[in-house]
């Protein structure tokens, strides 16, 4: 019976930090997109395919 409980609570800690891992992930990726937003004009590789990519 006590393994069992033992087990069951690391399942119960495993869910716990892959949902916190979740939820700084999603923050980090709302962080990249607002940054990729403010530097767009600076993109370079963007630029270069623009102007090649009209031939």
């Amino acid at each position: 019976m006590a393994k069992h409980t033992k087990k069951r609570s690391m399942i119960k800690w495993k869910h716990r930090r892959m949902k916190q891992h979740a939820e700084e992930n999603k923050a980090k990726t709302l962080d990249r997109k607002q940054l990729a937003k403010e530097y767009e004009p600076y993109n370079i590789r963007k630029r270069a395919f623009e102007t090649f990519g009209e031939d």
